[in-house]
């Protein structure tokens, strides 16, 4: 099984409702995500191109990524970032990438508050895929006027 197919083997399985958002975040589904996540890292950058299209030609697959909230804020804040600046790659820009720029913001200052180095880890998921969004939030004064 390929890399894209595995990929969208996994997603396939991970439910979704519009009427209860929150299904995508119960516990046995963490491994699967974590998976997801491993394979998109380590794929080369046709695969990952193709499980990007695949999210954001499909609503549904995009509201996965975007409504998961990885379980390690508090006890692994940089995991939890890289996660949730992956998943801003894969998706990029889809549903909103209103709301995206303003989730990168909260999570450089979030990253930040955990004395972590916001550049660096945005720079390393920006070396896995970058998001043009990435660039924005990178840059100290457009971040500035991104904040409220």
């Amino acid at each position: 099984m390929t890399n894209l197919e595995r990929f969208k083997e996994i997603l396939i399985q991970i439910p979704f409702d519009h009427n209860n958002l929150s299904v995508v975040n119960q516990e046995e589904y963490l491994p699967l995500f974590e998976e997801l996540y491993e394979i998109y890292k380590n794929s080369n950058p046709t695969e990952k191109s193709s499980m990007e299209a695949s999210v954001q030609n499909d609503r549904d697959l995009t509201y996965k990524l975007v409504h998961w909230i990885p379980p390690y804020q508090e006890s692994d804040p940089k995991r939890y970032a890289e996660y949730r600046l992956l998943s801003a790659t894969i998706r990029d820009g889809m549903p909103d990438f209103r709301d995206d720029l303003l989730e990168l913001v909260h999570l450089w200052d979030f990253l930040e508050e955990k004395g972590l180095n916001a550049q660096e880890i945005f720079e390393e998921v920006n070396n896995i895929s970058g998001s043009f969004l990435f660039h924005q939030v990178m840059d100290p004064g457009r971040r500035e006027e991104l904040r409220f």
